[in-house]
């Protein structure tokens, strides 16, 4: 029976038209794109004088763009990928951290229900155990991230999370900064997960 009727549902998918594949509608110019963003900002309840001090003069960064494009989790294979970040020293490095900061890392664990080896494997990857967690203007990235029609929806929730982020005060606006991708401190949160 079950053949029988994807039999059929291959037959009728033969015989409709093929729809063709609608392109995106094409992006407005930047700086109309951008005031759309600060409008929606207000309207979520983010002060005017935080969104025009976030977003004045911002540009599209066209080096994030291309990082989006050439992450090595796209272009790598995963034994490319694990060859080349989990090397001998970096697992030795882990594995010292985890005894240096197991109470920490165990107050953690029972905090989010993280175990501790993921803990340290993630701030190992993430950002070489705290010793680069980000140099890039995480509004401009992530600006430029929503406007790239590739993610738009991720990142302008992301956008609209940092930019309450600086509403509240906890972070001033110009040590808001990440990666290239917009994520923050040494875990590389995004912004979504720094709110919680």
């Amino acid at each position: 029976m079950a053949m029988r009727l994807t039999a059929i549902a291959l037959g009728l998918a033969l015989l409709l038209p093929q729809i063709p594949a609608v392109p995106p509608l094409p992006q407005p110019p930047f700086a109309e794109w951008l005031a759309g963003v600060r409008e929606e900002a207000i309207a979520r309840g983010i002060r005017a004088e935080t969104v025009d001090q976030a977003l004045a003069g911002l540009e599209p960064v066209a080096t994030v763009i291309q990082r989006d494009r050439t992450q090595a989790e796209i272009v790598q294979t995963l034994d490319q990928y694990l060859q080349q970040r989990v090397t001998r020293k970096v697992v030795q490095t882990a594995q010292s951290m985890r005894r240096t900061h197991a109470k920490v890392l165990q107050q953690a664990s029972e905090k989010y229900g993280v175990p501790p080896g993921i803990l340290v494997a993630v701030w190992g990857l993430e950002s070489n155990f705290g010793r680069f967690s980000g140099v890039r203007p995480t509004i401009p990235t992530l600006a430029t991230l929503a406007y790239d029609p590739r993610r738009t929806a991720l990142f302008r929730k992301e956008l609209f999370d940092a930019l309450a982020i600086l509403d509240s005060g906890d972070v001033e606006p110009a040590a808001l900064k990440g990666s290239w991708a917009g994520a923050l401190g040494q875990p590389q949160v995004m912004p979504s997960s720094f709110l919680l």
